[in-house]
């Protein structure tokens, strides 16, 4: 599941997997911007089915809060 979740992170935000680190805050990359914002919520719901509002989507800051997110909104 983290792989999986690492790799389609990546791939939203245009990184290579190996550069993600679980502690690192997500908006800080220099790819963040709010197109890869709006990369990241549908690789959330297209991969995961997960779909959030702003408001809750800003409570989440590292890479390893949008993990938790993913195990404890799925099953797989």
């Amino acid at each position: 599941m983290k792989e999986k979740f690492i790799e389609a992170l990546a791939e939203a935000l245009e990184m290579e997997p190996a550069d993600i680190k679980m502690e690192d805050k997500f908006r800080d990359y220099d790819a963040y911007d709010s197109l890869t914002e709006l990369s990241v919520f549908a690789m959330l719901d297209s991969e995961f089915g997960i779909e959030l509002e702003m408001e809750e989507y800003k409570k989440y800051f590292t890479v390893k809060d949008l993990f938790q997110l993913v195990q404890n909104r799925t099953k797989n």
